[in-house]
C-alpha cells in the first residue's frame, strides 16, 4: 500500500495543470474499493494486473467514416463507435499511476511531408507502450477486442487485430487536449488523442467504418477495458 500511495504522490506532481490558480486546487482523490483496485472518477484500475475500466455506450453501429474507437461524451461523437462519460484526464492519471509510459515516437510522421520527417520525425523507439481494448456488455459476457467493431473499407473486412501506442495527448496553453477535446482512443490518428493506432491507413481519414454485425445496438451499456496484453479470442 505505501508503495502505491508514493506512485500517486508522483504521478499527480507530473500531471498537467490548467493554469497558476490549480497549484492550490484539490487533488484527485484516488480510492481504494478492493485489494488491488482503485476508482478516479469513472475510472477503475487494478494496481495488480494494470486493467483499467470505464463505462462505455455504443454511439453508433453503422456507417462512416468514422475517426475514433471511443471519445467523452461531450467530445466528437458523431464520429465515434463508443462513447463515455469517464474524464481523459482520469484515464491519464490512471495510466500514470500504473506506469505505463507515453509518446509519439514516429506514429504521426506519416502525416508529414517526406522531406520532413528525418527533422521533424520521431523515431520508433519513443513510442509509448502498446495497450489493448475490449468492450464488454455485462459481467457474464466476453469482452470484444474493439478492432472487431471497425470496418476497414479497403476490404469490407474488420479491422486488422493489435493495440494501440499509448500517445497521452498533448499540453496547449495549459490545457490538457484530450480533456479539451474528448479524444481517447483515435482510429484517424490524432495528437490530442490519448491513444492511437500505427495500423496501415490511420492517415486516412475516409477509410474506416463501423461494422455493424459486431455491434450491439445503439445506446448499449457496458464497460470499455484497457489492458497491457491481447484479449484471448475463442472460436
Amino acid at each position: 500500500m505505501r508503495f502505491f500511495l508514493c506512485l500517486l504522490l508522483l504521478s499527480l506532481t507530473s500531471l498537467p495543470l490548467q493554469g497558476e490558480e490549480e497549484k492550490s486546487a484539490p487533488q484527485p482523490k484516488v480510492k481504494k474499493i478492493g485489494e488491488n483496485r482503485y476508482r478516479l472518477g469513472l475510472v477503475e484500475f487494478d494496481a495488480k494486473t494494470r486493467e483499467i475500466s470505464i463505462p462505455a455506450t455504443v454511439n453508433m453501429r453503422e456507417g462512416g467514416p468514422i475517426e475514433y474507437l471511443l471519445v467523452h461524451e461531450n467530445g466528437k461523437v458523431h464520429e465515434s463507435i463508443l462513447t463515455t462519460a469517464a474524464s481523459p484526464l482520469d484515464i491519464q492519471i490512471a495510466m500514470k499511476l500504473l506506469k505505463y509510459k507515453a509518446g509519439h515516437g514516429d506514429v504521426f510522421n506519416r502525416l508529414l511531408p517526406p522531406e520532413r520527417i528525418a527533422e521533424e520525425g520521431g523515431k520508433k523507439e519513443d513510442r509509448g507502450d502498446v495497450v489493448f481494448f475490449g468492450f464488454q456488455r455485462d459481467e457474464a459476457s466476453k469482452p470484444i477486442p474493439v478492432y472487431d467493431l471497425v470496418m476497414d473499407g479497403e476490404d469490407g473486412e474488420a479491422m486488422e487485430s493489435g493495440g494501440w501506442v499509448y500517445t497521452g495527448s498533448v499540453l496547449e496553453d495549459g490545457t490538457f487536449m484530450a480533456e479539451a477535446e474528448g479524444s481517447i482512443l483515435a482510429i484517424y490518428i490524432d495528437h490530442l488523442s490519448l491513444f492511437n493506432t500505427t495500423r496501415k491507413g490511420s492517415d486516412l481519414d475516409d477509410r474506416w467504418g463501423a461494422r455493424t454485425t459486431a455491434i450491439p445496438e445503439i445506446g448499449t451499456k457496458g464497460t470499455f477495458r484497457i489492458l497491457p496484453r491481447e484479449i484471448e479470442v475463442t472460436n
